[in-house]
């Protein structure tokens, strides 16, 4: 009797069993693909703000990209310049920076803006959120992209509005604009800045040698040693000449005259004189001691020396600084701007038919891998 009463109860949960499966994948289909569908479209027909998108493009040129007279071969079969194409990266990483979302939030507000999406809960922005989730949600509103190919960035910026999706591109662009100038300018007014400063320190250095050149001439009471000692030489040497001159006109008075004789006498004495002379002379020129011609000469020559190495110094650093102004003036990138941003006139996103889409192929993938489950468990149970 217990048996068959065991034996009862058994096909009672059996029965239970198929009944519960059998409900189960009754209301599979409704749970899984309806429901979710119509909150989908709930969502999208009450909550859901319209975002409208405005997209620019632009490239950064170097001013002398086409002035260049070398022929390059690799621009000429398409290929970017490698400057350019990090100037691009490097503008990339700066629209998706902190630095530049803090300069927008100054011009357009974004706090406020973005914290007016009506019903919109997936897409609003408390004006009290953290700097870590304000720059995840700006990063979410802005899409910058590089086509490696053509060399452009195209920015597009995404507005509850036409009008501040246009703003917003707009302020992007000025931002960019001034990034880009700055990030050159730097460059160039770092190197005019040591040019300049090292003509400063080359003048400096020239000044404080002519100012030794001239106190040396005025101490000395001269204007110039070395030719002084040349002059004093020559004055020498024309000395000397008269001396061998006078000693000869001596000697042919001595073949017919007494050594007492006036004219003898007058002549020796004029010998002696002229002898006195050149001695004085010569002493101006050359001594072991003393300020002399030659000392003098040798030490003004130096000092001349290095007026003339610090005059040829700040005249390279004159052409230095010319140089770099025109390297610098070369060099000077710009970015250009290929597609201006225009105001959309109808939302890009939300994109109903693509989310539905979507959508429905989930739930269908989901179901049906839901119903191979079932069937796989009461093939099991039975």
């Amino acid at each position: 009797m217990l048996i068959k009463e065991n034996s009862t109860l058994s096909k009672f949960e059996k029965r239970l069993g198929v009944v519960s499966f059998a409900n189960l994948k009754r209301h599979l289909g409704k749970g899984i693909i309806f429901l979710p569908m119509t909150l989908l479209i709930i969502y999208l027909a009450i909550f859901s703000q319209p975002r409208f998108v405005s997209e620019s493009k632009v490239a950064i040129k170097r001013s002398d990209d086409l002035a260049s007279n070398s022929v390059n071969f690799g621009l000429l079969l398409g290929a970017i310049n490698p400057s350019s194409v990090e100037d691009a990266l490097y503008l990339k990483e700066y629209i998706n920076s902190p630095d530049m979302l803090a300069v927008l939030d100054k011009q357009l507000n974004f706090r406020q803006t973005f914290s007016q999406s009506g019903l919109d809960f997936l897409h609003h922005l408390s004006p009290d959120e953290t700097a870590e989730k304000f720059l995840r949600y700006y990063r979410e509103r802005i899409s910058v992209t590089y086509d490696d190919k053509a060399g452009l960035l195209a920015i597009r910026t995404q507005g509850f509005t036409p009008d501040f999706a246009l703003n917003f591109n707009k302020a992007v662009l000025k931002e960019s604009e001034r990034f880009i100038n700055e990030l050159s300018h730097r460059i160039a007014r770092d190197q005019l800045a040591f040019a300049e400063k090292e003509m400063e320190k080359s003048r400096s250095r020239l000044n404080n040698s002519k100012s030794e050149l001239l106190a040396y001439q005025n101490s000395n009471n001269v204007l110039d040693p070395e030719a002084q000692a040349l002059a004093a030489s020559s004055l020498v040497n024309t000395l000397m000449g008269q001396k061998i001159q006078m000693e000869a006109e001596l000697r042919t008075l001595l073949t017919y005259l007494r050594d007492d004789a006036a004219q003898v006498v007058s002549v020796r004495n004029a010998i002696a004189s002229m002898q006195a002379q050149i001695d004085n002379e010569k002493g101006k020129i050359t001594a072991p001691q003393g300020d002399k011609l030659n000392r003098m000469a040798v030490e003004f020559e130096e000092i001349r020396s290095r007026v003339t190495f610090d005059n040829e110094l700040y005249k390279l650093a004159l052409t230095s600084i010319e140089k770099t102004r025109v390297e610098a003036a070369r060099k000077l990138k710009v970015l250009s701007v290929i597609s201006s941003p225009q105001q959309p006139q109808e939302s890009t996103f939300p994109n109903i038919p693509y989310l539905i889409a979507c959508w429905l192929l989930v739930c269908c993938l989901m179901f049906g891998t839901l119903k191979l489950i079932l069937a796989v468990i009461e093939d099991h149970r039975d």
